[in-house]
């Protein structure tokens, strides 16, 4: 039975001594990061994204929010120009090298449009 109670004495001894050991480290620990901090040293970073700082001096206290603005609806001239250019960056990368070449010289010197058509007819002679 001796040998049983000393068994228990060294672990309550060496729990003891781990617990001041640790709660040491922790102390030592804060008293970097004070020191860090009245020096005007920075703390060193956990991982992840650091929490936004709102500084009182840039949000106004009383601002009213903006009221949303709706989308200007385009004109029907605008939104054909736009069908016409998703068609032809549509078109453009479908093709390769020369012909893609030949479509951009089209659309620069005559129209879109006609490029439209010219890289469709060349896909299709592709095809």
């Amino acid at each position: 039975m001796p040998n049983t109670a000393s068994n228990i004495t060294v672990l309550i001894e060496t729990f003891a001594i781990q617990i001041t050991a640790a709660v040491e480290a922790a102390m030592a620990d804060k008293l970097q990061a004070a020191l860090a901090g009245a020096f005007g040293a920075s703390k060193k970073r956990g991982p992840g994204r650091p929490p936004k700082q709102i500084s009182a001096a840039v949000t106004p206290v009383a601002a009213k929010p903006t009221p949303a603005r709706k989308a200007a609806k385009a004109t029907p001239k605008v939104a054909r120009a736009r069908k016409i250019q998703g068609q032809y960056l549509g078109a453009l990368k479908s093709l390769s090298g020369a012909n893609r070449a030949k479509v951009r010289a089209v659309a620069r010197d005559q129209s879109v449009a006609d490029a439209v058509k010219l890289a469709l007819s060349l896909k299709k002679a592709k095809a």
